[in-house]
């Protein structure tokens, strides 16, 4: 069963991802393969589309995201989530997580101060017919692989509580130090007798999650779909475009 987080991330039609950096903008071209979960990040659309410079994203709050938690995760698994989500919000570096005070062997998370960067899928749609793919791999042309994230969703803060929401068995407010250690990237500290908070010390916040459309050649120009439509009978339905539900797809940097 998909992880709590990332259904309600499907549901309001962003992809969960983690990213192998921080400071990216939509729009952003990619590449996904299902048969071996292969997500590429190939970069600005920019770079493949001159004419979208000018596109300046909006932004603002998601709230419909925030404190959203996971589902809960046995210890090893936590640790695991803990470290890779830390990545989400721009800590790379851990040295040190012990999670033996928490009184507990079950825990979940939650992104806070959630915010988003979107540029307009239908202005997109105007401008991709010209899109060159020089650069990218044919196979992924060829293949029909092809996507643009048209926003991303980021976080400036992680929290963790117990699975059951209870205190921590031992207060560690002014010693939390001791035990979890994020370096120089980042600061913990415990935001109430329930709740741990995990934040990025840099200025910018780093994207977990995007929305985006699928790309197809039609008569030789690009076609942009943010949508899937299917038809049932006479009823015709539409679904955000997501690349691979129920799960975290982590991308990487194409060379």
């Amino acid at each position: 069963m998909a992880d709590a987080l990332v259904r309600e991330l499907n549901r309001l039609g962003y992809q969960p991802v983690f990213l192998p950096k921080t400071g990216v903008t939509p729009p952003e071209l990619y590449a996904f393969t299902k048969q071996n979960q292969r997500l590429v990040r190939f970069g600005a659309l920019s770079e493949y589309l001159p004419t979208v410079k000018d596109e300046k994203p909006a932004e603002g709050q998601l709230g419909d995201i925030n404190y959203q938690y996971t589902s809960e995760k046995k210890l090893d698994a936590a640790v695991s989530f803990l470290e890779t989500a830390l990545k989400c919000i721009g800590i790379s570096a851990v040295p040190k997580i012990d999670l033996g005070f928490a009184g507990s062997k079950n825990f979940s998370f939650a992104f806070s101060d959630v915010t988003y960067k979107s540029v307009d899928p239908a202005r997109l749609g105007k401008l991709i017919g010209t899109l060159s793919t020089e650069g990218i791999p044919q196979s992924y042309v060829d293949q029909g692989q092809l996507h643009l994230a048209y926003e991303y969703a980021y976080a400036r803060e992680l929290l963790m509580s117990r699975g059951d929401r209870k205190a921590f068995s031992a207060d560690v407010k002014g010693n939390i130090g001791s035990y979890i250690d994020l370096g120089a990237q980042g600061s913990v500290s415990m935001a109430s007798a329930t709740t741990i908070s995990f934040k990025n010390k840099a200025a910018d916040a780093a994207a977990f999650a995007y929305k985006a459309g699928r790309l197809e050649r039609e008569n030789g120009r690009w076609v942009f779909f943010p949508e899937v439509v299917t038809q049932k009978g006479l009823i015709e339905e539409r679904a955000p475009f997501v690349p691979q539900r129920a799960v975290v797809l982590t991308a990487i940097a194409e060379q």
